[in-house]
Formats: C-alpha cells, sequence, structure tokens
C-alpha cells in the first residue's frame, strides 16, 4: 500500500443551496416551513404584505419629494428671470445678467444632479 493513504474511511460532504426570487418562497418551501411550525406560512405571508406596503409608502414619499423639490426649482427659475426683467427694464445690466445666471443655475444644477442618479 501507498505510504500517502491511509485506512481511514472518506467522508464526502455535500452544500447545497437554493435560491429563489420575489417575495415569496416556492410552495414547496412553504411546506417545509409548515411541517416546522403550522404558522409560518402565514406569518411568512404577513411580513411581505408589510414589507410590500412599506414599500410603496417609500415610493410614493420619494416620488413626492422629487416633485416639490422640481416645482421649487421652477419657482427659483422664474423669481430669477423675473428679477432679471425687472433690472433690466431700470436699465442695471449686470444686476440684469447676475439675476438671469442666478435663476437659471438651480435648474442646471437639477437637471445634472438627475442625470447622475439615472
Amino acid at each position: 500500500m501507498d505510504k500517502n493513504h491511509t485506512n481511514n474511511p472518506t467522508t464526502l460532504l455535500e452544500a447545497r443551496q437554493e435560491v429563489f426570487l420575489g417575495p415569496l418562497p416556492p410552495p414547496e418551501m412553504l411546506r417545509q416551513y409548515a411541517e416546522i411550525n403550522a404558522e409560518y406560512p402565514e406569518r411568512i405571508f404577513r411580513m411581505v404584505e408589510s414589507h410590500v406596503a412599506a414599500d410603496v409608502i417609500t415610493k410614493n414619499r420619494e416620488s413626492a419629494a422629487i416633485m416639490r423639490g422640481q416645482l421649487f426649482t421652477f419657482g427659483l427659475g422664474c423669481i430669477g428671470f423675473g428679477v432679471s426683467a425687472l433690472l433690466a427694464v431700470k436699465g442695471l445690466e449686470a444686476g440684469a445678467i447676475a439675476a438671469a445666471i442666478g435663476g437659471i443655475s438651480p435648474i442646471i444644477i437639477s437637471a445634472l444632479t438627475n442625470l447622475k442618479k439615472k
């Protein structure tokens, strides 16, 4: 017999991983949870429902915050252009240019920020 081999038996190990997509595990896995405790599938359903509801609330809040930001930016731009026109009418060209730049800069910054997020 070769020196490198011993008379010890070899142990084989097998690792297995199950992966699923979506909020709910597959039916077979739910049945296995039910074998452990009959309440587990119902608890999983309630957990998924509350998670989905929280996601909807979060997305609605995010959409509302984005809309408020866009309206605020639009308002700043309008005020800047209004002040620019007023200053131009009064003959204050440098102030009119500064107000125009101040009015358009929030719009440009907002647009660039939204491009980076996408």
